[in-house]
């Protein structure tokens, strides 16, 4: 199981999950599993040239963004054919291109996928999932749940979708003790008490196992969703065997070595301008003034 947020603020729109992975029995089996995607959606008016072997260009480029909670094979299978299909659409005059339909093609896509992996896995193969993005017909966000009805054995599943309204709330899927945690949380939202912070209590937290990892986020813009990468305050050693303040990088949940430019990430002068923002800007300014008062 997992926590996954999505909220508004401003102008902008939000998914944030942990990265925990965890067997039915609480059991952590890592710590650095991804559990936010980004879904290009590529539409083309002929065929492609790997068919005709007539270059052309897609008329229409977006990308959406997905999260899950529950089975893994599940929501990472789910995100890869959901990748697939809406990067090789082809339409014609009657075409429906709305992400009300899109979202109609995804959801057909998650009942399929669901129905064959609890052939195997019964209820442990169930995921609930998040699905957005813009419209290309209308330019308006929207976000949709897809999720299973009550799962009964030897019973045929039922599905749902829903259309949700962020405005002022915040969309809360995963497990079930940690999302009630999260509600009260909430609650303690100010300036300087975002829902990052809502999501580091609960990662933090040893009441909640299924919980934990490292944050992982994406953001919605006008056709667009990105993933983006956290840096969080930490106390190391510098290379005299001094404290001070520096900062560990994840991406998807991964620890990176962004911070050294000696890493081989760097290797034949290659640099990332991938956004890693810090969510936690004031304990790191709190950290530094505590290292210089000592």
């Amino acid at each position: 199981m997992t926590l996954c947020l999505a909220w508004k603020q401003g102008n902008s729109i939000n998914f944030a999950s942990d990265s925990r992975l965890t067997n039915p029995d609480k059991t952590v089996l890592t710590n650095y599993a991804s559990k936010i995607f980004k879904i290009n959606v590529e539409i083309y008016k002929d065929l492609p040239e790997v068919f005709s072997g007539k270059p052309e260009k897609s008329i229409y480029q977006a990308t959406y963004g997905l999260c899950f909670c529950g089975s893994y094979i599940n929501g990472s299978v789910l995100a890869d054919t959901i990748e697939n299909f809406l990067s090789n659409i082809l339409i014609g005059q009657q075409s429906d291109i709305s992400i009300d339909n899109l979202s109609n093609i995804a959801f057909a896509i998650y009942k399929q996928v669901t129905k064959q992996l609890i052939e195997i896995n019964r209820s442990k193969g169930l995921s609930e999932v998040l699905f957005g993005g813009y419209c290309l017909k209308t330019n308006n966000f929207k976000l949709y749940k897809f999720s299973p009805k009550e799962y009964v054995s030897a019973q045929p599943l039922k599905f749902e979708k829903e259309e949700i309204i962020l405005d002022n709330q915040t969309i809360l899927i995963g497990d079930t003790e940690a999302k009630q945690i999260a509600e009260e949380l909430l609650n303690k939202i100010n300036d300087d008490y975002t829902r990052y912070h809502v999501l580091k209590e609960i990662i933090q937290d040893p009441t909640l196992p299924t919980v934990g990892g490292n944050i992982q986020v994406g953001h919605f813009k006008p056709y667009r969703f990105k993933t983006h990468g956290i840096s969080e305050p930490v106390i190391i050693l510098d290379t005299n065997g001094n404290l001070k303040v520096g900062d560990i990088y994840t991406l998807s949940g991964l620890v990176l070595d962004i911070g050294n430019t000696n890493s081989e990430l760097f290797s034949g002068n290659i640099h990332t301008y991938e956004a890693f923002f810090c969510p936690f800007q004031k304990e790191k300014s709190e950290l530094v003034k505590q290292q210089e008062n000592q």
